[in-house]
């Protein structure tokens, strides 16, 4: 069986091209809609241009997380091909091994409609796309809790993905605060599962935060004039160093729910 013909590759390759080539229309129509207002919130340094993305470095590097969405769902197809070999079959796996890889392309494509065009619409695209990744890590640490089965969770990510849009539109100073919780949720679940034994195999979730932490920190020395990681005229950015470094860690995360979910309790 090829891989690309396989549910996860097909997903994942589907949402990055109808992502980028949305990426690219909206480019060449000039970005319509209001601009966000970033003297009231940030917009991260890099000086906007006039050009087909407003933030080159911004938007472009946002590619590292499509790029780690299809390494996973080429991993995760070659994961499921082995278990059905062996009869192991797992709905847990399965729907991570689906949801995962267009969850992690849509970081980035959701970014770079932020950083492209600097429009309100776009910041709520942003804020979904955070929703929707940071939402299924930790939905799915509440499965391997025993507390949540499959169907729930794909549920529960539907609705928070729909509550990113909607906070992301309503509520832009509202995103960086929820997302802090839900950071707090897959830090705080982790050490429950780990003193359970339920993470035998902790090695990829710490450096993954190790990975995030260093990348908050980017973050904050990045966002904006004056701040050592901030150069306005470059496309080297401090900020998509963020988004590589990220990326980076939401990959691993995932990586590591895939190595010890089969020790969810049997609810899962």
């Amino acid at each position: 069986m090829s891989l690309l013909s396989t549910r996860e590759v097909t997903t994942a390759l589907t949402a990055t091209g109808v992502g980028l080539a949305a990426v690219v229309a909206a480019g060449l129509l000039g970005w319509p809609g209001a601009p966000f207002d970033c003297a009231s919130n940030p917009c991260y340094c890099e000086l906007p241009t006039a050009g087909f993305v407003r933030q080159v470095g911004n938007t472009w590097s946002n590619l590292g997380a499509v790029f780690a969405g299809l390494l996973v769902a080429f991993r995760s197809a070659r994961e499921r091909a082995q278990r059905e070999a062996e009869h192991r079959p797992s709905a847990a796996h399965d729907v991570l091994g689906l949801l995962a890889p267009p969850a992690l392309v849509f970081q980035g494509v959701g970014s770079m409609f932020f950083h492209g065009g600097l429009t309100h619409w776009g910041s709520a695209l942003d804020a979904m796309s955070m929703f929707a990744i940071a939402g299924l890590l930790a939905l799915t640490q509440v499965m391997r809790l025993g507390w949540l089965e499959v169907g729930g969770l794909v549920r529960g990510w539907g609705l928070l993905t729909l509550g990113g849009l909607a906070v992301g539109l309503w509520s832009p100073p509202l995103v960086a605060t929820l997302m802090f919780g839900l950071f707090l949720s897959i830090l705080a679940t982790e050490v429950v599962l780990s003193r359970r034994g339920l993470s035998p195999h902790p090695s990829l979730f710490r450096i993954g935060l190790a990975t995030h932490v260093g990348a908050i920190a980017v973050w904050f020395l990045s966002a904006g004039e004056g701040l050592p990681l901030c150069a306005p005229h470059s496309i080297w950015q401090g900020h998509g160093l963020w988004h590589l470094a990220a990326a980076a860690a939401v990959t691993l995360m995932v990586l590591h729910l895939r190595r010890n979910l089969a020790l969810a309790p049997s609810r899962a």
